[in-house]
C-alpha cells in the first residue's frame, strides 16, 4: 500500500497565491488534488493574506479553476482586518481604509463609515490593504490619521506577491511607507499572526489533537507562521521562491515541488 504525505494529516490550510494559482491562473495538478484530499475525507480551508477580492468571488474564481470550493471554506486576511476592527471599535464607526473596491464594500457592509482620505481626521481607525491605485494622497491621509492616534492595522507585511509575469510589490510594501511616515507599527491580522490560523482552523471544525499543516510558499509567514500556533508548515518550492532571505531559522517539516507532492 502506497502511503503519501496527505495520510499523515486530518485537515490542510493552503494558501492560494504561489500554491493554488498565479494572479488566478490555475497551477497544474493543484485542482486535482484538492478534490483528491476532499474525496479522502480531509478538511480543507484557503488562507490567503490577499484581501483583493471576497471570499465568495475567491470561491468561485477557485471553482472556474476546477478547484472545488465553497465561500465558506475561505479566510482571508480582509476578512481577518474586519474582524479585528468589529472586535475593537463601536458599531458605524468612521474608518479610513485602503483597498480594492471589493475590499471597501466588505467594509462598508460590515456597517463601519468609509472616510474619503480628505477626511482623515475623523478617523478612529486605518485599516490598510495593497492595490494598485494607492498614492501620495492616501499615504498622507493613512500616516496621518495613524499619527493622530486612530487604530492602525494592515493585512500583511509580505512586501511582494507572485504573479505570472513575476513578483508585484504586496501589501507589506506599502504598509512600510505607512509605518515610516506615521512613525507607528500596525497590528497585523494576516499570516504569520495567530488571527489568521484560528480563523482556518474555525473553518476546519476538527477535533482537538487533529493532525493539521498549512501549505505556503513563503517560510516566514506561511511556515513560520504555522510553527508558531502548532502546526506542521509544508513549503511549497517549486513554483515561486518569494520567501526572502534571512529566515534560516524557519525549517518547514515537509517540502514539496507543488501541491500535487501531497499525494504523489
Amino acid at each position: 500500500m502506497v502511503v503519501s504525505l496527505a495520510d499523515s494529516y486530518d485537515g490542510f490550510l493552503i494558501d492560494l497565491d504561489g500554491v493554488v494559482w498565479l494572479g488566478h491562473e490555475p497551477i497544474p495538478g493543484a485542482a486535482e488534488t484538492i478534490a483528491a484530499l476532499l474525496a479522502a475525507g480531509k478538511r480543507v480551508a484557503f488562507v490567503t493574506n490577499s484581501p483583493r477580492l471576497s471570499p465568495s468571488r475567491q470561491a468561485g474564481l477557485l471553482r472556474d479553476a476546477g478547484v472545488p470550493a465553497e465561500e465558506g471554506m475561505l479566510v482571508t486576511a480582509g476578512l481577518t482586518l474586519i474582524g479585528l476592527a468589529r472586535d475593537e471599535l463601536r458599531p458605524g464607526a468612521p474608518v479610513l481604509a485602503t483597498g480594492t473596491r471589493s475590499f471597501l464594500e466588505q467594509v462598508a457592509a460590515a456597517g463601519f463609515d468609509l472616510l474619503d482620505p480628505d477626511d482623515w481626521r475623523r478617523a478612529d481607525a486605518v485599516l490598510l490593504t495593497g492595490h494598485d491605485r494607492f498614492d501620495y494622497r492616501e499615504l498622507k491621509a493613512t500616516a496621518m490619521a495613524a499619527r493622530a492616534g486612530a487604530l492602525f492595522a494592515a493585512t500583511g507585511r509580505d512586501p511582494t506577491m507572485p504573479m505570472p509575469d513575476g513578483l508585484w510589490p504586496g501589501t507589506g510594501s506599502i504598509l512600510a511607507a505607512v509605518e515610516t511616515a506615521s512613525g507607528r507599527s500596525a497590528i497585523i491580522t494576516g499570516k504569520p499572526e495567530e488571527r489568521i490560523f484560528r480563523a482556518g482552523l474555525d473553518v476546519l471544525g476538527l477535533p482537538d489533537g487533529s493532525a493539521v499543516a498549512m501549505i505556503g510558499d513563503r517560510l516566514d509567514t506561511d511556515v513560520g507562521g504555522a510553527q508558531r500556533v502548532g502546526l506542521d508548515g509544508i513549503l511549497v518550492a517549486g513554483n515561486d521562491s518569494s520567501s526572502p532571505p534571512g529566515h534560516a531559522g524557519i525549517v518547514p517539516r515537509h517540502q514539496i515541488e507543488s501541491l500535487a507532492g501531497l499525494i504523489a
